[in-house]
């Protein structure tokens, strides 16, 4: 049995939370600004289970994404991760989304590089973007990564639950969040050592039921990139 999805006055209260538009933290990105279009992102991949489906969703609809990389799971799948960089946006989501990582800055920067020298030698680019493992910054300062590695940190203002939900709880679950300017969370893998290890099936047959309720609130389906553009 899933656990059940957020209840309706938690789900009112973190829409609460996203009126706070703009940074969190000093410099972690978590809303854009409010123009008809949201962010979509996906964590913790490739996986060669789910991502090949999902980019086969996305191209299908014209629909634009952000896929935040692991450096473990772009060494076991370079091929799905090339894919994604030629259709999609990259982020990078970490190395090893070690929680000890961000609590020392030491650890972080290894972790860090250790994720872009993947990047560099695989897909021979650089992302713009970094989102800390289990979206926590611990003790290291968002403006710190910027000015070390030229990354942007970016958070999300709401997302599917998509760990611990079935297909049409996510749909809900992102309806909730649904707002111009939204970064919304998906994964199309799974953390190592995450407590939510399972398949990401209900995330991919949820997406086409996402994308139409975007389209019927009048929103676009854009970049990290393309949402904070000026």
């Amino acid at each position: 049995m899933r656990p059940s999805s957020p209840s309706r006055p938690l789900l009112a209260f973190r829409r609460g939370l996203r009126a706070v538009r703009g940074v969190l933290r000093g410099g972690l990105v978590m809303h854009g600004p409010a123009r008809p279009e949201v962010a979509l992102t996906f964590d913790d991949g490739p996986s060669p289970e789910h991502t090949p489906a999902i980019l086969d969703i996305l191209a299908a609809r014209r629909a634009r994404a952000t896929f935040f990389l692991l450096g473990t799971a772009l060494e076991r799948s370079p091929e799905i991760a090339r894919r994604a960089a030629a259709e999609q946006e990259i982020g990078c989501h970490s190395y090893a989304h070690d929680r000890s990582a961000v609590n020392d800055l030491a650890a972080f920067r290894d972790d860090t590089q250790r994720a872009l020298d993947l990047f560099d030698r695989v897909l021979g680019a650089r992302p713009r973007h970094y989102r800390f493992p289990w979206g926590n910054p611990g003790r290291i300062a968002p403006r710190d990564v910027e000015r070390l590695f030229g990354m942007v940190c970016v958070h999300w203002s709401g997302g599917g639950f998509d760990e611990r939900s079935d297909a049409p709880a996510i749909v809900r679950n992102i309806e909730d969040a649904l707002e111009p300017g939204a970064i919304l969370l998906l994964h199309d893998g799974c953390a190592p050592g995450s407590v939510y290890e399972g398949s990401r099936e209900p995330t991919v047959r949820a997406l086409p039921r996402i994308l139409d309720a975007i389209e019927a609130r009048g929103l676009r389906a854009v970049t990290v990139g393309e949402l904070l553009s000026a």
